[in-house]
């Protein structure tokens, strides 16, 4: 279609072309209409239960409060879907005889026994009157409505249209109904879940074609999308009831691509393995759950079985599948297995055929002779193994046992990191060999583009120069001991330096966390107390929550002892680590409550908030643990000290890039091992070679774009005072500004946290203030738009745009935390490396919200430049005392200069300050003694001048005490 094709056309053709699928058009101008009609169908699909007898309308009233509730109390998007999705599709009521009546109002297995009909602009009456674009009926009931804008529209604008039309008139109708929506500008079209809570606009999702491309052109996604049998099927088996959470969930394409490839597999290849390659971090337990869902319903399967390989998984496991299938109350719709016995109970009930268990309670099972004598019978059953975490559970002894027990069965395996030739591990098999066939997959730069996860900021920094020795620890024969170097107290302590230095940045001032991981447990204790003596030496600095936790064997070797101790253990140091923790946090843990103390290191990780930050943990220090299978959106940093390879490296990545807010644009990964080979190599395995969808931007390219979205802003306004003109012009150009500011703070956001960014790189486009200014212009656009919304009682411009004020949220960067950066610098180093410490200090200054450093933000940076370099090759200096007495020799100067131009004894000016200090304001009675004798207008003129330099002098030169 034309580059100008209007809404009103591409509404048009949307019809014509649901027409061809097979779709029948009606006219439905308003709700009486959409009711009338939803009971002429009802009526005439009921025909046989209704006995000739067509529904009263005290009858049909009975239907409706069943479907929709009442005004008092409404139903749940929940009961409609479940009446929608029951095995049934059948609602019940009382007749007025007092009969009971069943009445079919969806046919969940035969797509063709239901009625496909479209309609559009229905006129539904609240607080104003909505008129809706295009609304998709089955059975007559409005289940998929679709809001249609114009070519070039921002696409948020039919998003935000549906969430006032939700408000505000689909309370009390059949629109209740409604289970998916679809929005589109004709090139850009997105579907996402109804629900009774917030919609959040991060779920709107694109559909693609089985690999994964999109299919995002209107025209390709209705043909893809809307056949009967497609929406069906949706409807029907892909949307999903998230009890725990009371949201209604819609299935991703690739989600839903996978689970027709398993039901494919066991259906028309039952001899064949195969597995789903979906990258970490695409919701692989939705995707497993609907499987064992659907395989458990077919009459030719016996068993699924669920296959896991950690407790803990297995609880969180059965959890999210419960939740899935409606349970509540703490009701289970499944048990998972809490010992063998109850798992040999559970695959000998032919009326139970979902169990979720671990594969090692499975190998106890097909491995003691009491149970296999009881397991006998089921030998031959047709068991369907769903396997999470395929390349960690299904490579040993125990996959070999449980297969030679289940003749008839069929494995099923889900990972995010297959095993090909390249690492392959001592098993000597393949993914493939194990699984025979690939039904599916989605790769991470599939994920990426699709911004199910972020992308990855990776740096390598050298910890040491060594000619004989790279940064892996690779050493020649004859070189010196690499793990000597590796692990040298002096290397680990400037790396553990660096890390308190930068955390803030990495994590957006404290709002995430990190993990580091280290080679052994051994490292691990080491870099603990490094971290613990250098917070000890600077009580005053940055305060990080630091915590360890690994596990250990029972008869430890000599070289994996504690501090050199023959006689400690890494669980000795553990044993100190859980006693620091429980004095911090209140806790009562033991070694011997591991699984407590792993749980609760668990909780906090994910529960990270930035304004409870003594509860949090700040930084976690772990060797293997907590590098797979643990996802959390709070974590946005991964520090390396250890070598990492292929499906390793990439698991122990994605643990940060999982999706939270417009604050973490990317996961973060800091290397203190030049790991860049390894990286490569990864992707190149895992990605398709796609390192560009893999990798975040480079700093030149996100410059590049800061600099045009900043022109950008200049070609609609030039100065932040510009703006206030605009309140004179109308609502449009105030959203012109909106827009275009908005995307400089996207991307001001995102360049921040790269080593290279400052500030006055971009000085001649925009300046630090300006910058500032601009964002306080933005934010009183946003309020005045929203405020005139609200007055004038109308529909604004509001509705089509996107504020985003999470990106100006205040930095809690003050002169104490500049100052405790400033004491964690080594001074012993040189001055070459003091400076680039102070450097990357004085970028978090610029980088920091003004109204919180203005006053000595100057004054920081003189010092920063002046002073410290000074401090080099010196031992214990007392940085805070050192910085007051720079602030006061700068108040003495002040003084000074200031009694020379107002001619006015030092003394005088300080009794000034005295009293400001105390009482807020200067003693203007004594400031006129001390200018007798001068002309009245010059009195007036000098005073005025002491009293401003005055206040001046309080705010910037306060000492630290």
């Amino acid at each position: 279609m034309g580059q100008y094709e209007s809404e009103a056309q591409l509404e048009n053709r949307f019809i014509k072309q649901l027409e061809t699928l097979g779709y029948q058009y009606v006219t439905i101008k308003d709700n009486d209409d959409l009711l009338a009609h939803f009971r002429k169908i009802l009526n005439e699909r009921n025909q046989t239960n209704l006995k000739g007898k067509p529904l009263t309308d005290a009858e049909f009233q009975r239907v409706y409060t069943e479907l929709v509730g009442t005004k008092s109390h409404y139903k749940i998007s929940y009961d409609l879907r479940g009446s929608i999705n029951s095995p049934i599709g059948k609602i019940s009521i009382t007749r007025d005889s007092g009969e009971p009546l069943f009445l079919n109002i969806f046919d969940v297995k035969n797509a063709a026994a239901n009625t496909y009909e479209v309609t559009n602009q229905i006129t539904m009456m609240g607080r104003y009157e909505n008129r809706y674009d295009v609304t998709v009926l089955i059975n007559g009931m409005p289940l998929l409505q679709i809001e249609l804008k114009r070519r070039g529209v921002e696409f948020s604008q039919a998003f935000n249209q549906i969430i006032r039309y939700r408000n505000e008139t689909f309370k009390d109708s059949l629109f209740r109904m409604v289970q998916l929506f679809v929005v589109s500008n004709g090139e850009d079209t997105r579907y996402f879940a109804n629900g009774d809570g917030n919609l959040n606009s991060k779920f709107m999702f694109r559909w693609t074609d089985k690999h994964n491309k999109w299919l995002n052109e209107i025209t390709e996604f209705m043909e893809s999308f809307f056949p009967p049998e497609r929406l069906h099927s949706i409807l029907g088996q892909y949307v999903i009831f998230d009890e725990s959470h009371s949201r209604m969930m819609v299935m991703r394409p690739y989600q839903i691509y996978a689970v027709e490839g398993i039901i494919n597999q066991v259906e028309n290849h039952p001899d064949k393995n195969g597995y789903v390659w979906h990258t970490t971090g695409s919701g692989k337990t939705i995707t497993s759950f609907k499987a064992s869902q659907l395989l458990k319903q077919r009459e030719d399967v016996d068993k699924v079985i669920f296959l896991i390989d950690r407790n803990d998984l297995d609880v969180q496991t059965s959890k999210n599948f419960n939740s899935y299938l409606g349970a509540k109350n703490g009701d289970l719709a499944i048990d998972r297995t809490d010992d063998t016995k109850t798992l040999v109970k559970q695959l000998q009930q032919t009326d139970e055929k979902l169990v979720i268990t671990t594969i090692q309670k499975m190998n106890n099972a097909v491995s003691k002779d009491y149970y296999k004598n009881l397991l006998a019978p089921y030998r031959d059953k047709k068991v369907i193994f769903i396997e999470d975490e395929a390349h960690r559970s299904q490579f040993g002894d125990m996959r070999k046992n449980v297969n030679n027990w289940f003749k008839n069965a069929q494995h099923i395996g889900f990972t995010g990191t297959p095993i090909f030739k390249e690492n392959i591990g001592s098993d000597g098999r393949t993914t493939q060999d194990l699984y025979d066939q690939e039904l599916h997959h989605y790769l991470i730069k599939d994920a990426i583009r699709d911004q199910n996860v972020l992308g990855f900021n990776v740096q390598y920094l050298q910890t040491f120069d060594a000619e004989d020795i790279d940064d892996n620890g690779q050493a020649d024969a004859n070189a010196i001991d690499k793990k000597e170097v590796m692990e040298h107290p002096d290397r680990l302590e400037q790396i553990a330096r660096h890390i308190i230095l930068n955390h803030r940045q990495y994590t957006k001032n404290g709002e995430f966390n990190a993990i580091l991981t280290v080679p052994n447990t051994r490292v691990a204790l080491a870099y603990y107390d490094i971290f613990k003596k250098l917070q000890a030496q600077n009580p005053e600095g940055e305060k990080l929550n630091i915590t360890s936790v690994f596990t250990w064997a029972a008869n430890e070797q000599d070289n994996e002892k504690y501090q050199d101790q023959d006689d400690v253990t890494s669980r000795h140091g553990l044993e100190h680590i859980v006693a620091d923790y429980n004095q911090l946090y209140g806790e009562n843990f033991s070694v011997e409550d591991f699984k407590d103390y792993f749980n609760d290191i668990s909780i906090r990780m994910k529960q990270h908030h930035v304004k409870t930050p003594e509860q949090n943990i700040d930084i976690l220090i772990v060797v293997n643990m907590f590098l797979t299978g643990f996802d959390s959106p709070k974590l946005s940093t991964l520090y390396v000290d250890k070598k990492l390879k292929y499906h390793g490296l990439i698991q122990a990545y994605s643990r940060t890039n999982r999706i939270d807010n417009l604050n973490k644009p990317f996961g973060n990964i800091v290397n203190y091992r030049n790991l860049k080979t390894e990286t490569d190599d990864a992707i190149r395995l895992f990605s398709d070679g796609s390192r560009e969808a893999f990798l975040a931007p480079s700093y030149e390219e996100m410059a590049e774009n800061f600099r045009q979205a900043i022109e950008k802003l200049h070609d609609i306004i030039k100065q932040p005072k510009d703006v206030d003109n605009l309140y004179n012009m109308g609502e449009d150009h105030i959203s012109e500004f909106i827009k275009a500011f908005r995307d400089v703070l996207r991307i001001y956001n995102k360049i921040r946290v790269y080593d290279e960014f400052k500030w006055e790189n971009f000085a001649l486009d925009l300046t630090p203030q300006q910058y500032e200014s601009f964002q306080s212009k933005y934010r009183e656009a946003v309020e005045y738009l929203e405020r005139e919304a609200k007055n004038n009682k109308k529909i604004s411009i509001v509705d089509d745009l996107d504020f985003e004020l999470a990106l100006i949220q205040q930095d809690d960067i003050d002169v104490s935390y500049i100052m405790g950066l400033v004491q964690n610098i080594d001074f012993m180093s040189t001055v070459d490396d003091i400076v680039d410490h102070t450097e990357k200090i004085k970028q978090q200054i610029e980088q920091a919200a003004q109204s919180q450093l203005h006053t000595k933000k100057e004054l920081l940076l003189r010092f920063l430049e002046e002073e410290v370099p000074q401090y080099a090759e010196q031992a214990n200096v007392d940085v805070l005392t050192e910085f007051n007495q720079y602030i006061n020799q700068q108040k003495e100067d002040r003084f000074n200069q200031l009694s020379k131009e107002v001619e006015v004894p030092v003394d005088s000016l300080k009794h000034q300050l005295d009293e400001y200090n105390f009482r807020g304001e200067c003693d203007s009675r004594s400031i006129n003694n001390d200018l007798k004798g001068i002309p009245f207008k010059e009195k007036r003129q000098r005073r005025e001048r002491i009293m401003l330099a005055i206040q001046d002098i309080g705010d910037h030169y306060k000492a630290l005490d």
